[in-house]
């Protein structure tokens, strides 16, 4: 039941309806166009290839040069920042440099989808500096950088990228993405089929990788039997090695009952390293 967020809600920012909060728009990019190509990505490679969903966008923002400062109703200071995707089914943000004071909140957020990410706080930081966070529904996100007025001018985090899903992997349907239905083959775990599965399936996870694609694995123990985290998955997810630390891994996530309907992507933890891979047997091995 690892959670990649500490709760709580954001701080109300006192006399914000009289300010705005910068807006920080991505290029426009059009979703069908980005399933077709994904579509023939995936059919025109000899090689497998995980479920693409989203398109990347490279940027660098920081609180220094993005965003705007703003004071608290509990005194602190607190820095906000919109960003726009249009059209985007959900966003999510993948962070570097990311090493956040003891003191310090951050929210990931969409006001109109009243969907909140967060806290995060400095149980999250990594060695790597990387911090990649589940995708957010919604074309328009909130960033919320809480903290005391004397890291005001500490530079604690960059934003890396913003990522774009033109399919709508937190959409809540009876199809599948692409809007097609599951084949007989695939069984919902909670169908009877699957009831001999209700143990193993905790150890189950689903990977966000990078951001934009999609795959599986599972919790594997060791022949020590000391319960480190391993996760057991398939080279061809992970395009580079370092894709480990930008990657977010869902646990519990599976249909409520015997129907294709998507699970809840709440339980997550984010990041992990790479301990050994190999392409000629396509297994990749991580510990979170």
């Amino acid at each position: 039941w690892g959670q990649v967020s500490q709760g709580g809600y954001p701080l109300e920012v006192a006399q914000l309806k009289s300010a705005s909060v910068p807006i920080i728009r991505m290029p426009v990019v059009n979703n069908l166009m980005l399933i077709k190509s994904a579509i023939d990505e995936q059919e025109n490679k000899p090689e497998l290839k995980p479920f693409k969903f989203a398109h990347a966008f490279e940027v660098s923002l920081t609180t220094e040069n993005s965003g705007k400062w703003y004071r608290t109703t509990s005194g602190n200071y607190c820095w906000k920042l919109k960003i726009n995707s249009r059209g985007a089914k959900s966003i999510n943000l993948i962070f570097d440099n990311f090493k956040l004071p003891k003191e310090a909140r951050l929210y990931i957020y969409s006001e109109k989808e009243n969907y909140i990410l967060g806290a995060f706080t400095a149980l999250n930081n990594k060695t790597s500096g990387k911090f990649p966070v589940s995708p957010v529904k919604g074309d328009e996100i909130t960033v919320q950088y809480e903290v005391p007025f004397k890291y005001l001018n500490e530079k604690h985090f960059e934003i890396t990228r913003v990522n774009h899903d033109f399919v709508g992997v937190l959409d809540y349907n009876e199809r599948r993405p692409l809007g097609e239905i599951a084949g007989a083959c695939n069984i919902d775990i909670n169908c009877d089929l699957g009831s001999e599965w209700n143990e193993v399936k905790n150890s189950v996870c689903r990977l966000i990788v990078n951001g934009v694609e999609i795959c599986t694995g599972t919790l594997v123990n060791n022949t020590a039997e000391n319960q480190l985290p391993y996760i057991l998955s398939a080279a061809h997810c992970y395009d580079k090695w370092e894709y480990a630390e930008t990657s977010v891994y869902v646990f519990n996530y599976e249909s409520p009952y015997c129907a294709p309907l998507d699970g809840d992507p709440l339980n997550s933890i984010s990041g992990a390293l790479m301990k050994a891979q190999f392409d000629s047997l396509d297994f990749a091995l991580a510990e979170l």
